[in-house]
């Protein structure tokens, strides 16, 4: 491995898997993905761990699969916070420029924004990021970055993401007892946006909605800056309950049949299709039709695209978003998503990808990956890996328990 590169190791904690990442970031900026590992997730709910034990196993399992895979040993991840406990607000600092040459320097930007951050927080909650919109000096806003300009004051227009101390707290102990540290948190919705973005389309004005499991998240850009995040806290595993109730067959079962028959679109579906529909316990299967199992699934989705068109138009910013939005996480993948989401929202929508990665891509390609992989993208521009991760010594050792446990 080149001296000069960096290993950058992501845990994304998500309702309905665990997901380890393992990327190496060379001296030109290149990253490679050189490990994946994946578990089912048990002990969160809605993006809140319900249960550390549990969730402990999740981790150790994802981090040893990505651990083969690699070959790294890996001591410290960055990893997402989602849930209904996190908060995102506007705020705008003032500060006056005191140096006799009237230059704006550094120094004053980091002043300008710490006053921004002086809004009062509950007890129970801390700042997690300040992300910065845009800047004005005296009477010229828009502006990116004010240094080395002239002005006498100096204003800074940012959104400041905080959440739930306890929530995070108990997430790393739950790290922490899976043997890691934490390298560094990032919002869901954030790491989602840089996998998907450019940053024209952050200029253009744009909404990420990532749908997961257990949780939707949002974030908008306006003018490439963050301008609202919000967080919904149900999401696509709703859905298959709901075919489990209507179909009257087991969860597993249901989400089989949302993935091999399942649409959003009833109206395309000819209604003299039938489809197998396993019964709960021994009974024998059922068949019903496949146009009442999509009348099921865009009922729910329906209700989802309403919840997220409600939290796009709270923002204020609906009529700015030239870019429409890109649809992301597991439940974009449903078939008939994008042609729902602009008939309820009525913006132009598009199913997001990860990119920006070389290395094994073909397994991370899917939507349900896009805050895993916007983590280390995110990580790799922002965080310094002072723990880091490294070699795996016991590597062959690592290989032979993996291979008794799963083959």
């Amino acid at each position: 491995m080149n001296e000069e590169s960096k290993i950058i190791s992501a845990l994304d904690l998500g309702s309905s898997k665990t997901t380890v990442l393992v990327a190496q970031l060379d001296s030109s900026g290149n990253i490679d993905l050189i490990g994946v590992g994946v578990a089912p997730s048990s002990g969160i709910k809605a993006g809140g761990i319900t249960n550390i034990e549990t969730t402990v196993k999740s981790i150790k399992t994802a981090i040893e699969e990505a651990e083969i895979m690699s070959g790294i040993e890996i001591n410290s991840v960055v990893t997402n916070v989602t849930g209904k406990h996190v908060h995102g607000d506007n705020s705008i600092g003032v500060i006056a420029i005191t140096n006799k040459d009237r230059i704006i320097n550094k120094s004053d930007i980091f002043r300008v924004v710490e006053a921004a951050q002086s809004i009062r927080i509950p007890a129970d909650q801390e700042i997690l990021h300040v992300l910065s919109k845009f800047f004005r000096v005296d009477d010229q806003g828009g502006i990116k970055d004010p240094t080395g300009m002239l002005g006498v004051r100096l204003e800074a227009d940012v959104h400041i993401v905080t959440g739930s101390s306890t929530y995070m707290q108990n997430m790393d102990k739950a790290i922490h007892e899976s043997g890691l540290g934490v390298s560094d948190r990032i919002l869901s919705a954030l790491a989602s946006s840089y996998s998907e973005l450019s940053e024209g389309e952050k200029e253009l004005g744009v909404a990420v909605v990532d749908i997961g499991a257990g949780i939707i998240d949002i974030i908008i850009y306006i003018d490439g800056g963050v301008t609202y995040t919000s967080t919904i806290g149900i999401g696509s595993q709703h859905m298959t309950q709901d075919i489990s109730i209507g179909l009257k067959t087991p969860m597993e079962s249901a989400e089989i049949l949302k993935k091999r028959y399942g649409t959003v679109l009833s109206s395309m579906v000819d209604k003299d299709e039938s489809i197998e529909v396993p019964s709960v316990g021994d009974r024998s299967p059922r068949m019903t039709s496949r146009k009442h199992l999509a009348e099921i699934m865009e009922a729910r989705m329906r209700e989802l695209l309403e919840l997220i068109d409600n939290e796009i138009s709270r923002s204020g910013q609906k009529n700015r978003l030239a870019g429409g939005i890109i649809l992301t996480g597991g439940g974009s993948l449903v078939d008939g998503m994008t042609t729902l989401a602009e008939e309820v929202i009525n913006l132009g929508a598009a199913i997001g990808h990860p990119k920006g990665f070389s290395g094994i891509v073909e397994k991370i390609s899917s939507p349900i990956f896009s805050t895993a992989t916007g983590l280390i993208l995110y990580a790799a521009q922002y965080t310094d890996f002072k723990a880091g991760n490294k070699r795996s010594k016991g590597f062959l050792d690592k290989m032979k328990n993996w291979i008794q446990d799963n083959l």
